[in-house]
């Protein structure tokens, strides 16, 4: 018992150090392969995987060449342009064919297939590889015969009868589809008959609307007075430009005056000492600290709604 112990563990010695000197062996050549700059071989030019001349049309082919590869150089790139009448079915790609000492064969395969008949010419396919090594071959030129048809179930085109389709579905499908096409018809009847087009408002009944507004919370004692003729000389300057297409929201007052001076806006005499009147006095309020009460406010509004309705254009007065 104790002998064939000892056999079997020689035995396992000896294949683990046959195994340790094959990796040192494989290392030491892998080292000289890579540092001798060896070259790829071309084992097998581009063929017709499997030797095939009877090819049909619409049949899937490949065509292959071999190349020996040495131990540290790697396949990087396979293209191929096939001819006129033939085309890939898939990317062109390497595939390992075997291991050898100190060199590998790998395979280039080109898929293709043929959507015409009779002689199609050659095509081109190029290989490149790791250590900067390129090849470019003609791929061979094909014979493709033609598909032989003899099935008698195959019908004409012009015999085929017309499935129907819609006699075939279900009742319940069928309902519900119209069911759908009417909720549909319903909601754009409905959209259309009640969109209604949006009324811009003037800048004239925009402005007075905002006056009154102002002058109703002055009453109410919601806003007070020098807040007031602030909102007001806004109002009255987003009217001005609004109205005469005038800078006046950005303006100071003088230079909002030389505009109207110059004749921008085409304002009265009267209309325009007025607002250089108005605009005045708002100044005094909100920069001077000069008081303000409801009364000047009050007097300040309507005079402003005055100006709003002599400058509004003819025909489009504002309601009173």
């Amino acid at each position: 018992m104790r002998l064939v112990k000892k056999i079997i563990l020689w035995t396992v010695a000896v294949l683990l150090g046959a195994v340790l000197v094959l990796g040192i062996a494989a290392g030491i050549q892998w080292y000289k392969v890579s540092r001798s700059d060896a070259r790829i071989a071309i084992m097998a030019v581009p063929s017709v995987e499997g030797g095939k001349s009877d090819l049909k049309l619409g049949e899937r082919f490949k065509i292959n060449a071999v190349f020996s590869l040495p131990w540290g150089v790697n396949p990087a790139l396979l293209t191929a342009e096939p001819a006129e009448g033939s085309q890939l079915t898939a990317e062109p790609k390497f595939r390992l064919r075997s291991l050898g000492w100190g060199h590998n064969l790998w395979n280039a395969d080109i898929p293709l297939q043929a959507y015409r008949e009779g002689d199609i010419k050659q095509g081109t396919m190029t290989a490149s590889f790791s250590n900067s090594q390129s090849f470019e071959f003609k791929l061979p030129p094909l014979k493709i015969k033609p598909v032989e048809v003899n099935s008698p179930d195959l019908a004409l085109a012009a015999e085929m009868k017309e499935k129907n389709f819609a006699g075939k579905m279900r009742p319940w499908l069928i309902a519900l589809v119209a069911l759908l096409l009417v909720c549909l018809a319903v909601l754009a009847c409905l959209q259309w008959a009640g969109r209604k087009k949006a009324r811009i408002i003037p800048p004239w009944e925009f402005a007075i609307a905002a006056i009154r507004d102002l002058l109703s919370r002055v009453k109410a004692g919601t806003v007070p007075p020098e807040k007031s003729i602030a909102v007001l000389t806004d109002i009255v300057r987003e009217y001005m430009e609004r109205r005469f297409e005038l800078r006046a929201e950005r303006q100071t007052t003088a230079e909002f005056m030389n505009d109207l001076e110059h004749g921008k806006g085409n304002l009265s005499d009267t209309h325009r000492e007025f607002l250089r009147g108005f605009l005045n006095a708002a100044d005094m309020v909100k920069f001077a600290r000069v008081p303000a009460d409801e009364s000047l406010i009050e007097n300040a509004a309507l005079k402003a709604e005055a100006l709003v309705n002599e400058t509004t254009p003819a025909g489009k007065e504002t309601g009173k």
